[in-house]
């Protein structure tokens, strides 16, 4: 210790004291950030002022390394005795194993190996003391410590005392290490550790200094609005060195404006002012004539509306698919009578032609295909006559177009009348359903001569006769042609049928709505007995034929082999009565159905024939399925008791039958009484 420059000075004017040989040489803490360092630099500091807070990073880096460097190589230590004598063995022997650093144990310390490291020690100090390095302090100027004893006696008794708390802290890190185990291998060692923490208090130091200067920065600028709050927040040295209200604003002077550019000025701002206004009432303007045109084109569709659609109407909203645009929805189909047509519900929306100013319905099936207009169709039927010497047909008549199916210029209808408009769609989507339900019934007909040629014509063939019944486009060259040709013989008659089946759907209408109002909701509908538009008009014809086919056999078996007889024709219809309904709704369909009673009943005749004798022979023609034939014959004598009563479905056999009775009973019976008289 005598070796060291500067350190006879000190023991001379120092206390004599006992050093421990074994702890002389523990070394002091080595922390960068030890509290004598900070109290080092606080001292150096408050000499040289706080002006230097705004120096950069690297000067005080610089000057903490060169503080560092001068207290290590000075040898300040008085007594290590008191440091490390007074200690437990339990906090010492951890601070011995930390200093030794990582895989020493404690059993491997002996005496030899401390005075070793003590020799070792003092060349390598020696060596440190002859070759100082750039920036450390000199001998020379170790010896200037000597001058000032009293700054020398300060300084160590503030490293006394911040040793002491250094030697204690690490101490019981060590003993936490020690307690935990040496983990140091696994995470981080105890260099590591110092370094990241003098980072760490680094990194703290620049950010309080940091936020010290903006502090004194917002102090200083508050201080011309705000003295008094400003003065709370500022630091003495800032209040010393830098006045109050310094940092500030100067006030440029402001140059008068002549008159003539106030002038200017004031034109210019008015010439502005002026424009926008012109502007705003040009386009108040064109606003008010578009609104204007909008509320006239509402004002005549609401009233359109309100003079065309009555309480009937179902009107309820629904949105236009070629526009996008919500609209009202009409409807005009028969679901409510009792239609059962599912391929057009008759929904048409409600539009305003602003071209034409109109209100027009466009059909749902038009907005979704708007290329076609398909829905517009009627349906026609035609008769044709065969001709006698040649295997061939020849038109003899056809049904003519209803002038509800005619355009509205030609039939001379007001153009702005909706009632016209639904009046024609609720007519073309009738004519439709009659073609839809018609083709649904002659799936069952086919063996009557019933065929489907394609899906808008129905024919139906008779021993003498054809009948068509076509849906035609309204605008076909054949319908155009039809106006203009001489009438017919039969067109009356093919009207009468085109008239018959339509009202026959009427009727089938009125049996579902009586139907739904009767019975449970979910039958299964049968189409035998529920369509009946065809097979009663079909019947009809056939059974005029069947009678015509009978009488020629009643004439030349019967009536031209007897004389004096004669022959009695009776059609036999049924006598139903009504029977009274309980609800108003139920007997009014009741009674409107039963008006068709006798075009929907099967057909009968009779045909009673009078002879000569007290015998009675009559047939009785009938049709079960409306299209085929039943044949009864009865033949009854009182006075030789013989009957019969059989039924045949074969002319052939009613001629062999009437043979047979004639030529047995009724020519023998008369023979036999000629000889008796």
């Amino acid at each position: 210790m005598n070796e060291f420059p500067g350190s006879n000075d000190i023991s001379e004017e120092g206390v004599q004291l006992a050093l421990d040989p074994n702890l002389i040489s523990l070394p002091l803490s080595r922390s960068t950030a030890s509290p004598l360092v900070m109290s080092t630099n606080e001292s150096a500091m408050n000499q040289q002022g706080t002006s230097q807070r705004t120096q950069t990073d690297s000067f005080e880096t610089q000057e903490k390394n060169s503080t560092e460097k001068n207290l290590s190589s000075q040898t300040l230590i008085t007594n290590p005795y008191e440091k490390y004598g007074q200690m437990p063995m339990s906090e010492l022997i951890p601070l011995i194993l930390l200093q030794r650093g990582p895989g020493f144990k404690f059993a491997d310390l002996s005496e030899g190996t401390l005075m070793q490291e003590l020799e070792n020690e003092e060349c390598t100090q020696i060596q440190k003391v002859d070759q100082p390095i750039d920036g450390e302090v000199s001998a020379p100027h170790v010896s200037a410590l000597d001058e000032d004893a009293d700054t020398a006696m300060d300084i160590d008794y503030q490293k006394k005392t911040l040793d002491n708390q250094d030697i204690k802290t690490e101490a019981s890190e060590a003993s936490q290490l020690v307690a935990f185990g040496d983990h140091s291998k696994d995470s981080t060692t105890q260099e590591q550790f110092l370094k990241i923490r003098k980072e760490m208090i680094d990194s703290i130091n620049l950010a309080m200094n940091d936020s010290s200067l903006a502090l004194e920065f917002l102090s200083l600028l508050l201080s011309s609005v705000k003295e008094s709050t400003a003065l709370t927040s500022m630091s003495p040295f800032l209040k010393k060195t830098v006045p109050v209200r310094s940092l500030n604003s100067d006030k440029l002077p402001q140059t008068p404006i002549s008159r003539e550019r106030q002038i200017g000025s004031d034109i210019l701002s008015r010439g502005w002012k002026l424009r926008s206004l012109n502007e705003s009432r040009a386009i108040l303007k064109d606003n008010f004539e578009k609104l204007e045109i909008v509320m006239s084109r509402e004002h005549v569709y609401w009233n359109k509306i309100a003079k065309y659609v009555s309480n009937k109407d179902v009107i309820f909203k629904m949105r236009d698919k070629s526009t996008g645009l919500r609209s009202l929805g009409i409807k005009y189909g028969y679901e409510d009578s009792g239609s059962t047509y599912k391929r057009d519900r008759g929904v048409a929306v409600l539009r305003n032609n602003y071209e034409h100013n109109l209100l027009e319905l466009i059909p749902s099936s038009i907005i979704d295909n708007p290329a076609s207009r398909a829905n517009e169709k009627f349906v026609r039927l035609r008769i044709f006559t065969k001709i006698e010497s040649e295997d061939d047909f020849i038109l003899t008549g056809e049904s003519s177009l209803d002038s509800l199916f005619l355009n509205r210029a030609a039939n001379k209808r007001d153009q702005d009348d909706m009632r016209d408009q639904i009046q024609r769609l609720k007519a073309f989507l009738f004519e439709q359903e009659l073609m839809y339900q018609s083709k649904k019934e002659c799936s069952l007909l086919l063996s009557y001569g019933v065929t489907i040629e394609n899906e808008n014509k129905i024919v139906m063939e008779l021993p003498n006769e054809k009948i068509e019944m076509e849906l035609l486009p309204i605008d076909d060259s054949s319908v155009v042609n039809h106006i203009q040709d001489a009438p017919k013989v039969n067109d009356k008659r093919a009207a009468f049928m085109l008239t018959t089946l339509r009202l026959l759907l009427v009727v089938m209408f009125k049996k579902n709505l009586r139907k739904k109002l009767t019975s449970i909701r979910g039958t299964s509908s049968n189409v035998e007995k529920d369509i009946l538009l065809i097979r009663p008009l079909l019947g009809k014809i056939r059974h005029q034929n069947y009678k015509i086919i009978l009488r020629k056999i009643v004439k030349d078996y019967v009536l031209d082999e007897i004389r004096d007889s004669e022959l009695i024709e009776t059609p036999i219809f049924k006598n139903e009565t009504v029977k009274v309904a309980v609800d108003a709704n139920i007997a009014r369909l009741s009674k409107s159905i039963s008006a068709f009673d006798r075009l929907l009943e099967i057909s009968k005749t009779k045909f009673e024939i009078k002879l000569s004798t007290k015998a009675e022979l009559f047939l009785l023609l009938s049709s079960p399925n409306y299209c085929n034939a039943i044949v009864s014959v009865c033949y009854r004598d009182p006075e030789t008791s013989t009957s019969f009563n059989t039924e045949f479905s074969e002319f052939k056999e009613i001629e062999e039958f009437l043979h047979f009775l004639v030529t047995e009973y009724v020519k023998y019976k008369e023979t036999t009484i000629k000889k008796e008289e």
